[in-house]
């Protein structure tokens, strides 16, 4: 993912609001959102290359998401950052644990900024800067290190602020992910549109995740192709199962 912003315990209707761009090569095959066969607590998209993704959920409302820094000099890592969301929603460690254990093998990845929620709590874990533990509040990110100031982190905040109580917040959501900065260089679009066109890399998918206080979850995604047309459209809700209750055998078989 390349923009996500998020609004956690702030609003009286919402435990979570949860809003987030993937920009990718287009040309990387991907699936969209659909429960895992092979993990079937898990639901979320799924990259064909490496067969991680870039943000999922599980049935007791656990997040992971995984967004890149933007670093030309970076080199090749040999494992993808989308296994580090798989592996955390296939486990049971909370947030701290599984961020820590990666103190010692983050440079096996390339740059990342991993986000993990667990019973309200959002932690940010990264290989090129600190780890923090997000509270109550409106966050935004993109691909640099949380507090970096980009103008589309500032402009996705201010908007998440403005629908914190609104009544329908997924289409309200993707309509501020499809947002498009005028801009005199492609760099400043990069760095101030949340909606990124074009023809090899851009926006591939937005996703909204919507947490009720009464325990109920929405994921809705939706695709687009090189021309920014949307190609699908899915919306999966679920009320949260009680953590921890996931069978044995299901999680054997992941």
């Amino acid at each position: 993912m390349c923009l996500v912003v998020a609004a956690l315990g702030v609003s009286t209707r919402y435990e979570l609001l949860f809003a987030a761009n993937r920009d990718e090569r287009h040309a990387r095959p991907s699936e969209a959102a659909h429960w895992w066969p092979d993990m079937p607590s898990i639901f979320g998209g799924r990259d064909l290359l490496a067969h991680g993704t870039w943000l999922a959920v599980d049935r007791s409302g656990r997040l992971g998401g995984v967004t890149n820094f933007r670093d030309a000099s970076a080199a090749a890592a040999p494992l993808s950052r989308g296994a580090l969301v798989a592996d955390y929603l296939r486990g049971m460690q909370p947030p701290d644990q599984f961020a820590a254990a990666l103190d010692e093998r983050g440079n096996d990845y390339g740059p990342f900024s991993l986000l993990l929620r667990e019973r309200g709590a959002l932690r940010i874990a990264s290989n090129r800067a600190p780890q923090a533990e997000l509270g109550a509040g409106v966050h935004a990110l993109s691909n640099a290190a949380y507090g970096v100031e980009w103008p589309k982190v500032r402009s996705a905040r201010a908007g998440m602020q403005r629908l914190l109580e609104t009544r329908d917040p997924v289409d309200a959501l993707f309509a501020l992910l499809a947002d498009r900065a005028a801009a005199a260089s492609s760099e400043e679009r990069y760095i101030a549109s949340h909606f990124v066109d074009g023809p090899v890399y851009g926006t591939r998918s937005s996703t909204v995740i919507v947490i009720g206080r009464e325990g109920q979850l929405t994921f809705a995604e939706r695709s687009f192709d090189a021309g920014a047309r949307i190609t699908n459209e899915v919306r999966e809700s679920f009320a949260l199962e009680r953590l921890g209750t996931r069978s044995a055998s299901a999680a054997e078989s992941v």
